[in-house]
């Protein structure tokens, strides 16, 4: 007995140094990635990649401040841009567990000063809605020295009646306006601000201590830990505050719409919310599967489910993401659905030649070991 033991020992002694040795080798090879973002000056930021829960690559780069001098570190709040469309999604979806309104309800039960009868939540929500952009309504009428509101919106589409861009339900096309539609429902069946309807039935009920609706220029106050974005300014090849850069100065008035975007996190609060995903926690089973579901238009083009990117294709393990971007900060956040692995990265440069390569980090990730 006591030859069996010493010989299972040494068999132990043998296999876990290589086993270390292989999870080495994968945060050895995530690092060379992302120094070598860094060292080419246009990666900033926090990056948490890990596995069945459990990080096995964090790390943070350059500054929050840079002019201050602050450093990113992993408690820093990054705006999400239009990652915050998962949390808005969501949003609906607790609506919907309360019974206050149904997936298929159409809009103009909630905004009934629209001119779009055909749409329904659940179109919204899958990006199949053929609701009309905003952006060229204010590009034309809107006084750019004010911050538009989710109110402002309503009013704008109310008078001008743009016309939807097809037949709901008949494709798939990405739409901010569906989104802050679907805050501004969120505001009027609540009947709570959008900021605190999300603390206090998404953030909070999700263990979410460091995400909070914020947009810093449209409505200004103190909160800590929050990184400053930057954009390269090519007329002086160095990295502003878009306030100073030549093009992006002229967008900021669309700062003060939410349910598209506004939403800042970290690094660990994402992983959090990966989580509470991959175990299907807080709703319905029934709505889990609703939200990572691939929306069905007419022509059977679409991978988004609500406030995700599915990835479903035959031969591959099963996932969602999200990018995000506005002037001064990227975001990306993947969790496999199968493999439970998550990968997360906030940056607060926007510098669109900079590109993570996303697949080789998700192939390095889906073969590690924990």
């Amino acid at each position: 007995m006591k030859t069996i033991k010493t010989f299972w020992q040494v068999v132990l002694l043998l296999w876990l140094p290589n086993l270390c040795h292989a999870q080495q080798i994968n945060s050895v090879r995530l690092d060379s990635i992302f120094k070598k973002l860094y060292d080419g000056g246009g990666f900033s930021g926090n990056v948490l990649i890990a596995k069945d829960g459990q990080p096995v690559y964090q790390k943070s780069f350059g500054f929050a401040d840079s002019v201050k001098q602050i450093a990113n570190s992993p408690q820093m709040r990054f705006l999400l841009a239009s990652v915050s469309k998962q949390f808005t999604a969501v949003g609906i979806v607790l609506l919907k567990e309360a019974g206050k309104l149904d997936y298929d309800d159409k809009l103009v039960k909630y905004l009934p000063g629209l001119p779009y009868e055909g749409i329904t939540i659940r179109q919204l929500l899958n990006h199949i809605s053929g609701v009309p952009d905003y952006l060229p309504l204010f590009e034309q009428y809107w006084d750019k020295t004010k911050f538009a509101t989710n109110k402002d919106m309503l009013d704008m589409l109310a008078q001008y009646h743009p016309a939807p861009i097809f037949e709901p339900g008949q494709k798939y096309l990405y739409s901010n306006t569906g989104y802050a539609l679907l805050a501004s429902v969120i505001e009027r069946v609540s009947g709570m601000s959008f900021i605190d309807y999300m603390e206090q039935h998404v953030f909070i009920p999700f263990g979410l201590k460091h995400t909070l609706v914020y947009t810093r220029r449209a409505r200004p106050k103190y909160v800590p830990d929050c990184a400053t974005g930057y954009v390269y300014e090519d007329t002086i090849k160095r990295f502003v505050e878009p306030e100073q850069h030549s093009r992006w100065k002229n967008e900021l008035w669309e700062d003060g719409i939410y349910g598209e975007d506004g939403i800042n996190s970290t690094v660990g609060d994402l992983l959090l919310w990966d989580q509470a995903i991959y175990n299907r926690r807080i709703l319905s089973a029934e709505d889990w599967s609703a939200i990572l579901t691939a929306g069905k238009p007419a022509d059977g083009n679409s991978d988004y489910g609500f406030g995700w990117h599915l990835i479903n294709s035959q031969g591959k393990s099963r996932a969602a993401y999200h990018t995000g971007g506005w002037p001064g900060f990227q975001s990306y956040n993947e969790q496999g659905l199968d493999q439970n692995y998550s990968i997360i990265i906030l940056r607060n440069k926007f510098s669109p030649p900079t590109r993570v390569p996303v697949e080789l980090i998700r192939s390095i990730v889906a073969a590690a070991k924990n």
